[in-house]
């Protein structure tokens, strides 16, 4: 016999403040955005974390992504490899592998003697799915594979999670998430451990432009019929814990802060992107403070990455890089070459040319498919020639799904004068 103190405990504790619930660490959080907002992304999920959190919202991924994080949990650590692959017809797929665990733990038997160091860990292998039936509802569901490792005891167990997100007309968005459906049970010694039902309750609003991210989670463990399962075990009651978060992009699309709050922990975090037209890829990263502690456990650190690329895309390439445009003469214009790959045939679009202080100077719209090629010959929408500077786009199409793409970027820099200075002219020269 051990009389080790395993290291679930700890993120059972911190997870629900209490001394111990199966399979906590599917419960805590797993990437640094979705840490330093609070761990709220019930009514989010719009990335690959969704598997974990909100399998229903993986239908709002218009990429392929793949997305690795690490967590420092007081001695124990928390590490996730997620893949998720929207289709066009077929829905969204997602994998997901979750590791908890530590080495080194110390063992004593019963008479305090010291024993050797053994490992912990517990691991989730998930295969996630999500279809939306209607534009702005998705459903989804996935099935575990779950392992525990403890000493020389192991275990296997099944399970499986539900969930749907609503996006709303306008800026809101619900998510309902019921883990455990098929609750895995797993043995180490005599008493099996059940894995209980938790609801997952979120909603979360985008403002200024979609700038402004700010979301809200309950999540609570039901009830479930200890009788039934014919050995003692823990009766779990509901119990709220509530998760709020906010998300804001100091520089749109580029540079990212977020600050959230739960029963345990005051959160912080940093996230850096860079879009490209056909992938993007970010850091992210989350500090977390355990007020409920006292603050006598240490921070904790959370960093991520990850790439989308391929998928469901729109964006415009154009050359020359630097054009100087000539109105008398119509074959001096800006070629814009718009690549596109969308879920349903376009049934709406529009394009935009913008100065540096983000004013439109052109547009550019029409229905169905837009042209592959398009020209811009220097002139505003009254026939104007533009001033000289830098000059972005921002491209958006609706499907026939009522599903809408937009990407925004660089388009050229328009040069129209010549070298700056001086022509001096003397008295006498012809």
């Amino acid at each position: 016999m051990y009389r080790a103190v395993a290291a679930a405990a700890l993120i059972a504790s911190l997870a629900w403040g209490e001394g111990g619930m199966p399979g906590a660490f599917l419960n805590y959080g797993l990437a640094p955005r979705s840490l330093a907002m609070g761990k709220t992304f019930t009514g989010v999920a719009d990335d690959a974390q969704a598997s974990y959190f909100n399998p229903g919202g993986l239908f709002q991924l218009n990429a392929q992504e793949v997305l690795l994080a690490h967590s420092q949990l007081y001695g124990a650590r928390l590490d996730y490899v997620g893949y998720a692959l929207p289709t066009r017809e077929y829905g969204t797929f997602s994998l997901m592998l979750l590791n908890y665990g530590a080495e080194g733990v110390e063992a004593r038997t019963v008479q305090n003697d010291r024993y050797e160091d053994y490992l912990f860990a517990e691991n989730a292998y998930a295969i996630s799915y999500a279809y939306n039936p209607w534009s702005l509802v998705g459903f989804g569901a996935n099935i575990k594979l779950v392992s525990k490792n403890l000493a020389q005891y192991s275990s296997i167990g099944v399970g499986a999670d539900a969930g749907a997100l609503i996006r709303a007309p306008g800026p809101l968005s619900f998510g309902l998430t019921v883990q455990n459906v098929i609750q895995p049970s797993l043995q180490l010694d005599r008493i099996p451990e059940v894995y209980p039902r938790i609801l997952r309750l979120g909603t979360a609003v985008r403002l200024l432009d979609g700038r402004a991210l700010i979301a809200a989670d309950i999540a609570t463990p039901l009830v479930y019929d200890t009788d039934s399962l014919g050995y003692p075990t823990r009766k779990f009651t509901p119990h709220p814990e509530p998760h709020g978060g906010i998300e804001f992009q100091l520089v749109p699309g580029v540079l990212l802060q977020r600050v959230g709050v739960d029963g345990n922990e005051i959160s912080l975090g940093l996230g850096v992107h860079k879009s490209w037209g056909k992938m993007g890829m970010g850091v992210d990263y989350a500090f977390l403070l355990h007020y409920e502690s006292k603050y006598r456990l240490a921070p904790t650190h959370k960093v991520g990455f990850f790439m989308d690329f391929s998928g469901f895309r729109i964006w415009v390439d154009a050359v020359p890089s630097k054009f100087s445009p000539t109105p008398e003469d119509k074959q001096n214009v800006l070629w814009m070459d718009i690549r596109l790959m969308t879920r349903a045939p376009i049934k709406r679009w529009q394009l935009l040319i913008k100065n540096s202080f983000g004013e439109v100077v052109r547009s550019y719209s029409g229905w169905e498919t837009p042209p592959l090629r398009m020209t811009w010959d220097g002139l505003d929408d009254a026939g104007r020639l533009v001033s000289d500077g830098r000059y972005y786009y921002e491209i958006i199409t609706v499907d026939e799904r009522n599903s809408s793409l937009e990407y925004s970027g660089s388009l050229t820099e328009i040069r129209t004068r010549g070298p700056q200075g001086k022509v001096e002219i003397r008295p006498g020269q012809q």
